[in-house]
């Protein structure tokens, strides 16, 4: 799955320099968020301090050279937020855009690879056409969230981590005690902890996910010899089928159910942790109103970044099942070409 794209002549280039364009674009657009959490501060305490001029200026203003400021990334720019959505916005998209296209070509990349091994393998293999098809297609769509995200999530947390632990270095907790860079410590422990819990809940569901497509398979392929063969369309046969297909979808359910009311609780929880933790020292007026705020956008980034695997542990657990199928159809190719 990563040979025939990164370590074939055909895309070898393109894989790797197309994947150094990704990772430019995605730190590039990391940075910008820095440049956002300083203009949340100043915005802010705009409102705090009733400034009406200066808060329409970091609404709706541009200014040519604190743009070109912006985009040069110089320190001390505080652009406006208009200034932001203008760099921001094409950037974005573009990185969604040409990421589609990267793993589609990686997914081109290994259906190839596959089709010339199923083409001379004398291999019989059961739902070899799912694995070329569906599998591949489902490994380059998932892939392509779960890479952009996580990497982006590996940068956020380098670019932000500094910030939030300046930002908290010198903030009372409670009853004026100073920790310092104690929500670094807070988010850090939330994400361990939730985590584990998040891997102790649904530990079951890759084996669960696994075996659904394997009940699927043998009703689909039923199903496909019932267009041709009228007595493949027994219901007595098709029947027992769905009702496996039927068991393994209630288990499914039930464990993710039970594992949505964690994750729901965890993201109300993790969301609103900051603002109760700095809300004393806020109405003591030990904080202004733009020091909270830009904590806040802080630390939901942190926090963000490090449970990025409890956000995405749904998809995770269906690309492992996809990652089983395929390297599963790889071993029988594999054995059928030592056999030969």
């Amino acid at each position: 799955m990563l040979k025939s794209f990164f370590a074939t002549r055909d895309s070898f280039v393109y894989a790797w320099l197309m994947l150094g364009v990704l990772l430019t674009v995605a730190w590039y657009n990391v940075e910008i968020l820095v440049f956002y959490n300083t203009w949340n501060k100043e915005f802010y305490d705009t409102i705090q301090s009733l400034q009406e001029d200066r808060f329409w200026e970091l609404f709706w203003g541009f200014d040519i050279v604190r743009f070109k400021d912006l985009i040069l990334l110089k320190d001390g720019t505080i652009p406006s937020f208009v200034e932001i959505i203008i760099l921001y916005t094409p950037l974005a998209t573009y990185s969604i855009w040409q990421t589609q296209r990267y793993t589609f070509r990686w997914r081109e990349a290994n259906t190839k690879y596959y089709l010339r091994r199923w083409e001379v393998s004398a291999a019989k293999i059961e739902g070899g056409s799912q694995r070329l098809q569906e599998d591949l297609m489902l490994f380059g769509k998932t892939l392509q969230s779960l890479f952009t995200g996580f990497f982006s999530a590996v940068l956020v947390l380098v670019a932000f981590l500094p910030i939030l632990w300046n930002l908290s270095e010198g903030l009372p907790v409670w009853n004026g005690q100073i920790i310092p860079g104690f929500l670094v410590w807070v988010a850090l422990a939330i994400s361990v902890g939730g985590t584990f819990i998040s891997f102790v809940i649904g530990y079951k569901l890759p084996g669960l996910e696994y075996k659904n497509q394997v009940v699927e398979a043998k009703f689909r392929k039923q199903l496909v010899y019932s267009e041709d063969d009228y007595a493949a369309r027994a219901t007595a046969d098709l029947f027992p089928m769905f009702a496996s297909v039927k068991r393994n979808y209630y288990r499914l359910f039930n464990w993710y159910m039970g594992f949505g009311v964690w994750q729901t609780v965890f993201g109300f929880m993790a969301g609103n942790l900051a603002i109760v933790v700095l809300a004393p020292s806020y109405f003591q007026q030990l904080i202004t109103l733009g020091v909270l705020f830009q904590v806040i956008n802080a630390f939901g980034r942190v926090e963000g970044s490090m449970t990025y695997f409890i956000d995405r542990w749904t998809t995770i657990v269906e690309f492992q099942s996809v990652v089983r199928r395929i390297r599963e159809f790889d071993r029988a190719l594999t054995d059928a070409e030592i056999r030969t």
